[in-house]
């Protein structure tokens, strides 16, 4: 009995331990979802700079809304350029669906320190496999993920904020695989005329920045 007792006590214990750090990433993740939910809608400017080795893709400008809870809108052109879920934040829509949510430490960025969570979303048909976030527990926003999906391969969003408070980014660094990039017809004629047609003169990877400007956010009433 005594045996038996002590052996229940060790698996509580072992459950304890390994419930609590779930429970400290699930409120980190409703604390950042809570964040975002304060904002009604926002449109914004956008500069698009992409960066590729064997090819000069000119900056794009362009305006960007949104509307609670995950809808937006894109008005530019030559948007195939870049990965269409690292623009829409797709992490709110991660957040309302059912997921797994693990507490793997912290990691300091940009002088914030940060807790990393990993999520692995439930739904079998869902094109994320797993994301990280590094979110700053103190503003509740993210300051970098890194997404695993089905169709679009990985990627990478760096978040830099200015001084401001707001849970919405000043500049997003995008970083993803080439073979997942789709461009347009000049832009592949320009890789034909420079000879590059095998698969191993392509460079692996891409990079995209976003820079937001004149933000016009309305908050939800309290």
């Amino acid at each position: 009995m005594r045996t038996l007792k002590i052996l229940l006590a060790h698996l509580l214990w072992v459950s304890i331990c390994f419930s609590l750090p779930a429970q400290d990433a699930e409120s980190l993740l409703k604390a950042l979802g809570k964040n975002m939910d304060k904002i009604q809608r926002f449109e914004a400017d956008a500069l698009i700079k992409v960066d590729v080795d064997f090819i000069n893709i000119k900056d794009r400008k362009m305006k960007v809304k949104f509307e609670s809870p995950d809808k937006f809108t894109f008005d530019a052109e030559g948007l195939a350029l870049l990965p269409k879920k690292g623009m829409q934040m797709d992490y709110l829509q991660l957040l309302k669906a059912k997921y797994t949510a693990i507490d793997v430490g912290e990691e300091v960025i940009s002088g914030s320190k940060t807790r990393m969570v990993k999520v692995i979303p439930e739904a079998e048909d869902s094109d994320v496999i797993l994301a990280q976030l590094w979110i700053d527990p103190e503003l509740a926003r993210i300051m970098k993920m890194k997404t695993f999906t089905r169709k679009s391969g990985s990627y990478v969003i760096d978040f830099v904020y200015n001084d401001n408070l707001r849970p919405l980014p000043d500049k997003l660094t995008v970083s993803f695989e080439i073979n997942n990039m789709m461009f347009p017809t000049k832009a592949m004629n320009e890789i034909m005329t420079k000879g590059i047609q095998k698969p191993d003169s392509v460079p692996k990877k891409a990079t995209v920045i976003v820079q937001y400007s004149n933000y016009k956010i309305v908050n939800k009433e309290q």
